[in-house]
């Protein structure tokens, strides 16, 4: 019996050295401080916050650096690492003295701080990501680890700037800088439908995430993937331009004499849209059903891909 009570009480020690014992009562999450449209090289600003639940005094050490007190890691959709800043690499390898305070909170208590991604991953790239976090409370070098209960999802986009940013977002027919609004899915394609229907290019462009379309397209993509980043802003911008003149992607601004609902389904991050779509010629019409790939960001549906299928000839 005094053996079997032993064996138990050196499983709950592992349990606890590797932080499982945070799993509920001790939660570490990750927010936005002021959520915002990012650029290749943005500051992003994101608010780490511990809470106790638990019945006792939760103490904790917080580095005056916070570099070794936490970490962030960006990772690609596809599970790639985004490499570390050339600031995290020189503070963490840099042969410094380390101070810090303990942190005590009561149980229902949390305590909050705010953190620049930027100096912790080198944000010099384009893409979907997602972000985690986690703190170590005995600073870098001790057990266990508290990783956050909840992941971000970071959207870098290409650094279109002034005029070019400015000339994509007027609507032709009013002169009015046109907003972006958190629109349903089906609400969102039948706007940029509209706009094909109204010769309104920035209308129909407003909600078409650019370069997911141009990636979506297996060569266009390797060739993209090889270019720096001021090759790729340029690459994006004629693309726009191609679509526009449906020299790109032609069938995607085809424009339909009308078009009809037929069916939408999404998740908090991912939608489908089926729509179909007829085309009158003067001797027949052409009937085609559009399955649009959306993806939301800070709260807004943008379309990131599209299929086609021809459905009849009338």
């Amino acid at each position: 019996m005094i053996r079997m009570k032993k064996a138990a009480l050196l499983v709950v020690l592992a349990w606890v050295a590797h932080g499982a014992l945070f799993a509920q009562p001790i939660s570490l999450s990750l927010a936005y401080e002021d959520k915002a449209i990012y650029v290749p090289g943005s500051d992003v600003f994101i608010t780490f916050t511990i809470r106790n639940e638990s019945g006792g005094t939760f103490r904790f050490k917080l580095a005056e650096n916070r570099m070794f007190s936490v970490d962030l890691e960006v990772r690609s959709l596809t599970n790639q690492a985004l490499p570390p800043a050339r600031q995290f690499t020189t503070q963490r390898t840099s042969n410094q003295q380390l101070f810090y305070r303990d942190v005590a909170l009561e149980p229902g208590e949390a305590f909050s701080f705010t953190e620049n991604l930027r100096h912790y991953v080198d944000l010099d790239r384009t893409g979907v990501f997602v972000v985690r976090g986690r703190l170590y409370p005995e600073l870098i070098a001790g057990e266990p680890v508290l990783e956050a209960v909840n992941t971000l999802r970071l959207t870098v986009q290409p650094d279109l700037r002034g005029e070019d940013l400015v000339r994509l977002r007027i609507d032709q027919e009013t002169g009015v800088i046109l907003d972006r609004a958190a629109l349903p899915p089906d609400e969102v394609v039948e706007y940029m439908l509209t706009g094909l229907q109204r010769g309104s290019w920035n209308r129909f462009a407003l909600y078409l995430d650019l370069e997911g379309l141009l990636l979506s397209d297996p060569v266009r993509s390797r060739a993209y993937r090889r270019m720096s980043q001021p090759e790729q802003r340029e690459r994006l911008a004629l693309y726009a331009e191609e679509l526009e003149e449906q020299l790109a992607d032609p069938q995607l601004s085809a424009v339909p004499t009308d078009f009809r609902m037929v069916r939408t389904t999404y998740d908090p991050n991912e939608a489908t849209v089926i729509m179909d779509l007829r085309f009158a010629y003067p001797r027949f019409t052409e009937v085609k059903r559009y399955t649009y790939f959306l993806r939301r960001t800070d709260a807004v549906w943008y379309i990131h891909d599209y299929a086609v299928t021809n459905l009849a000839t009338e």
